[in-house]
């Protein structure tokens, strides 16, 4: 299962302005430039922070046994940011994610504002200006603690970075989680070069980028039963049940079936067109925003197997992971169902939307 969680604060601190709030800005900004030769350097960090206590409990109601996965370390939680805009940036470079050694306040301030609004989190200060200061200038991190790195080398400049560590001790103590500053390596930060500007989507964005904490584990049974493999040439993978809105508390169980296209003709009680049949364990499904065909959560070896009970495959979903008020569609994938490498795709227009 693949569920995602959504950040209760962010915002970017620039060490041009020591008090400067934007923590209402739709957009986050990692930079490190230099706009004149041997001058000062300006730089800009982001901070996040997700609420893990509330979203552990809800995980733990899930079907699929997620606390189990938990507990033995067999799952992924990756931090996710989609790029929006890039400015002279290296073919080559890395970020890191740090935890906070101190909480911060969001505010409500925004870069374009004059006079700028000192109230909430800068690159000095922690809640406003002249008051709980940073225990270092920058936001201060945790003393001692492992650096989540991502590389970039030559490709896409969204930001994908296990943070399974940091998400380790957050389970600890909910006092350990103040939140995640990334930034550009302490090392290149202080270099002579340039690094450009990276702009991203944050949580107060209108799209359906926000940022996101993407928890994965396999929650998967692959029983069945009596039922027959699905060997036909020209075969029908569809949804079951799907209706067409769910409330995002809801948690679905989609119905997944496989018929023959053309049933062999047969003198039976009932009709060979309503047999359903069973498909191989790498059955996969995908979830995608119908408006823009951006995958909301991919297809993933490891989180998105179609399960199956002995009278048909399905999954489970919870609404909450994905952003209401938006219509989706539901894509399945079978590998290597007849032989080896082979790759189909089952795209029945099935759309769903989720509401408050």
């Amino acid at each position: 299962m693949i569920y995602n969680i959504y950040p209760t604060k962010d915002a970017t601190v620039y060490s041009y302005s020591s008090s400067m709030n934007t923590g209402n800005d739709q957009i986050l900004e990692i930079e490190k430039t230099i706009p004149v030769e041997g001058g000062a350097k300006y730089k800009a960090r982001t901070l996040i922070q997700f609420d893990w206590a509330t979203a552990y409990t809800e995980l733990a109601t899930l079907p699929g046994a997620f606390t189990a996965s938990f507990g033995a370390g067999s799952f992924s939680s990756d931090l996710k940011l989609h790029t929006t805009e890039v400015k002279n940036i290296p073919y080559t470079y890395k970020l890191e994610a740090l935890r906070t050694d101190a909480s911060w306040d969001m505010g409500i301030g925004k870069r374009v504002h004059t006079p700028i609004t000192e109230k909430g989190v800068s690159w000095d200060y922690r809640t406003s200006s002249g008051s709980n200061a940073w225990s270092t200038a920058g936001v201060g991190i945790t003393a001692g603690a492992n650096i989540q790195t991502q590389s970039f080398e030559f490709e896409s400049t969204d930001i994908d970075i296990d943070i399974s560590e940091s998400v380790a001790v957050w389970q600890l103590s909910t006092n350990n989680n103040t939140g995640l500053l990334l930034r550009i390596t302490s090392s290149q930060e202080d270099d002579t070069l340039e690094y450009g500007q990276l702009k991203f989507f944050s949580r107060d964005t209108n799209t359906i980028y926000s940022p996101k904490l993407q928890i994965g584990w396999d929650d998967s049974v692959y029983y069945t039963g009596s039922m027959s493999q699905s060997t036909s040439d020209e075969i029908l993978v569809y949804i079951k049940n799907n209706k067409y809105e769910y409330k995002e508390s809801e948690v679905v169980r989609f119905e997944v079936r496989a018929r023959d296209i053309y049933p062999t003709q047969t003198y039976a009680t009932t009709s060979a067109a309503l047999d359903t049949y069973y498909l191989p364990t790498g059955s996969y499904y995908s979830i995608k925003d119908a408006e823009t065909e951006e995958s909301v959560i991919d297809f993933s070896d490891s989180y998105t197997k179609l399960s199956c009970s002995g009278s048909g495959h399905y999954f489970d979903l919870s609404m909450n992971a994905l952003t209401s008020e938006r219509l989706y569609k539901l894509i399945l994938k079978v590998n290597s169902r007849n032989y080896d490498g082979q790759v189909e795709h089952f795209d029945s227009n099935h759309l769903f939307k989720v509401i408050r």
